[in-house]
């Protein structure tokens, strides 16, 4: 299911460039960590190349389909509904998301305000959690070169109609060095890294139409940037209630309400022509707080999905910076702001038949910047010792509308033209930077950026091969960017190149992607995978294993100029070396209903059971039990012929969709629940440890 009109569609039926990322592909994936995870999708990029292992917070900003020549955000991410966003400069912590936490990931591409408001300026990136099922614990650990460790446990447990999820990860690298060779100095070092991460869930399920939850987080990062003088840290908790009520059939309504508090300190350094020597340039502190909520409502009317509902998000941030001048203390600066920002919107979506839709949706946004200071200490030469900026607002509307054809049952056509929207940051109005020996200054009278654009897509599936290709045009107005002044501005020191974030008249992005996917069934030979106990309510086919190649070609113009968002000079970023080993274990501890402890994906009253990989549609019933003490080989015949029984033995999960069951499908489902003794299994040695 995946969310681009806030109302779940299955992936298929939505008429939008979509890419899911499920549990299998994170389990088959080396990645370390969110980003890197998705470097596989068609147009995803941050605005450096770096990992966000070793990468600057402030440069971890996420752009689809090019949109975006800055370290703040394009696109809007989520976890579980909330924004993770950061409220202060809109960069993302992605090392904030331990990979074992997560079911799967979506990305929806193109202009996506029109239900979700700011930020969606490109496109949605939906973070959905997994939910525990029953009592168990998930370890991953890996440790590699250049002391890489990561370790991550997660506990699930059931308790009546209460599900716990409790979860821990710590990560830690000396790192490597992001300076290239041949313009390395005495003063380069690796830049190292750290952080952990604790997540909690706890969700009181009193119906299946009635829920509560309540959430929290808690992160702590701190890492080098390349040299002795130059670290930042970063202390960040959250909190989030909310709950669930209704069905889609009769009326549903969901609410959340959340919350968070950082405490970010960076500093930056001036850095010798030859790179052998350097001295504090700035240390800056940056307190934020933020909250928000969100209200939804939806329902079905016959051939119509309406859903309707509003949300808002407040936040307060200020920069408190000593500002050096060569090494030597200059004054002091503190300049910040508030921002609320509240949008109401209407989505329909329209099926007049069961191979065409149509969905739209039309959302307007109040914004206002307000309480805006600054104040230096001692002030510059010609600048007022304090400042007050003016109040700013605005009502952005935005719209939707998009459709989807199933020309045939292999052949889908879509199109949708689209708008979007992203008001200025905290950090844009009031925070000025250093990036080396570049300076860029804050800009308060920054306006919102404003997209309007339009895709065509067609999707071909052929036997196991899937193609999508899709082109887009957008064309986005007031895009802030950092722009090189040729008169410095007093926030440069001497010596330095100095840059302003401006508003830019026009950019125009156009691109095509494509992607390829070849899914492959997991089975080989003769042998067939058996799946879970039906008894177990975690029971969860894997799915096929799927390969996916990816490519996307896209141009961009302005008006009346293209201005580098880019404030590094010279070179490319190396590549992180430190994955070039690595040994890791990841284990599954599972209690089964029968009191049976074991050590792989799945177990129930005393039989293993292997996850199928196979995909849904052709799941088999394969019992094969390993031999309890004093308890006789089941006969080869009967493990055959329930290896062989279709998919309808799966019915007595889902009777909706499978139907009725023949006989010998009822004696093979019969198998599966029949009591086997609680002794330790024979031949535990041979099956393999999972993470789940």
């Amino acid at each position: 299911m995946v969310s681009v009109t806030r109302m779940e569609q299955k992936a298929g039926d939505a008429p939008a460039s979509v890419t899911v990322v499920t549990r299998d592909d994170i389990r088959a994936s080396a990645s370390q960590t969110v980003d890197d995870l998705l470097r596989q999708v068609p147009g995803f990029s941050l605005f450096r190349r770096t990992s966000s292992v070793v990468g600057h917070p402030t440069t971890q900003g996420l752009s689809l389909r090019g949109i975006g020549p800055s370290g703040t955000s394009r696109a809007l991410v989520l976890v579980d509904g909330v924004p993770v966003n950061d409220a202060f400069g809109g960069w993302v912590y992605w090392n904030r998301i331990p990979l074992q936490g997560i079911q799967q990931i979506e990305v929806v591409r193109g202009g996506g305000s029109s239900a979700w408001g700011n930020y969606a300026l490109g496109g949605v990136v939906q973070v959905i959690t997994r939910r525990p099922t029953e009592r168990a614990a998930f370890f991953e650990g890996s440790y590699g070169t250049r002391d890489t460790m990561n370790f991550d446990l997660l506990l699930h447990d059931v308790e009546g109609p209460f599900r716990i999820a409790l979860e821990g990860s710590y990560f830690d690298t000396e790192g490597y060095m992001v300076v290239k060779k041949s313009r390395r100095g005495a003063i380069d070092i690796e830049a190292d890294s750290r952080h952990s991460t604790f997540n909690g869930r706890v969700e009181l399920v009193a119906t299946p139409e009635a829920s509560l939850f309540v959430s929290g987080t808690y992160y702590d990062e701190e890492r080098g940037n390349g040299t002795p003088l130059q670290f930042n840290r970063t202390g960040y908790g959250a909190v989030a209630v909310g709950g669930r009520l209704g069905t889609v059939a009769d009326g549903e309504w969901r609410l959340t309400l959340f919350a968070d508090d950082q405490k970010f300190r960076s500093t930056f350094s001036t850095q010798a022509a030859d790179r052998n020597s350097e001295t504090l340039a700035l240390d800056q502190r940056v307190p934020t707080t933020s909250a928000g909520s969100s209200l939804q409502w939806s329902r079905r009317f016959g051939e119509h999905l309406v859903g309707a509902g509003g949300d808002a998000r407040w936040a307060s941030g200020e920069t408190n910076e000593i500002v050096y001048n060569a090494g030597v203390f200059a004054r002091t600066r503190e300049a910040g702001g508030e921002q609320f920002i509240a949008g109401v919107f209407l989505q329909d979506v329209y099926t007049p038949h069961p191979a065409w839709e149509i969905s739209g949706g039309l959302r307007g946004d109040y914004w206002l910047s307000w309480n805006g200071t600054r104040q230096d200490i001692p002030p510059a030469a010609g600048v007022p010792r304090s400042q007050t900026f003016n109040d700013i607002e605005r009502i952005i509307p935005s719209a939707r509308l998009a459709t989807l054809f199933h020309a045939t049952p292999t052949t889908d056509l879509r199109a949708s033209a689209y708008q979007g929207f992203r008001v200025p940051t905290v950090n844009e109005q009031y925070r000025v930077f250093r990036v080396r020996n570049d300076v860029t200054v804050a800009n308060a009278t920054l306006r919102p950026e404003l997209l309007v654009g339009g895709e065509l897509g067609v999707q071909q599936r052929l036997g196991p091969f899937e193609g999508r290709v899709t082109g887009y045009w957008n064309e986005v107005q007031n895009l802030v960017a950092n722009v090189t002044l040729a008169t410095p501005l007093f926030d440069c020191p001497a010596g330095t190149t100095c840059r302003q974030r401006q508003n830019l008249d026009l950019a125009r992005i156009r691109g095509v992607e494509t992607e390829l996917e070849l899914r492959r069934s997991a089975r080989s030979g003769a042998s067939s995978p058996a799946i879970s106990s039906p008894t177990r309510a975690s029971s969860r086919p894997r799915s096929s294993r799927a390969w996916r190649a990816s490519a996307s070609r896209r141009s961009r113009s302005t008006a009346p100029r293209w201005v580098s968002a880019s404030s590094t000079p010279g070179g490319s970023t190396p590549r992180s070396p430190h994955a070039s080993w690595a040994i890791s274990t990841r284990t599954t501890s599972t209690r089964c209903r029968s009191g049976t402890t074991s050590w792989w994906t799945s177990c129930c009253r005393g039989r293993s059971a292997r996850t199928s990989r196979s995909s849904p549609a052709s799941r088999t019933c394969s019992i094969r039990p390993t031999r309890p003490a004093g308890r006789a080989r089941a006969s080869s015949r009967s493990a055959r012929r329930c290896s062989r029984a279709p998919a309808s033995a799966w019915a007595s999960e889902r009777p909706a969709r499978h139907g009725g069951r023949s006989a010998e499908d009822q004696a093979c489902a019969d198998r599966a629940h029949r009591p086997r003794s609680r002794a330790r299994p024979a031949g535990l040695h041979a099956l393999r440890a999972d993470a789940g």
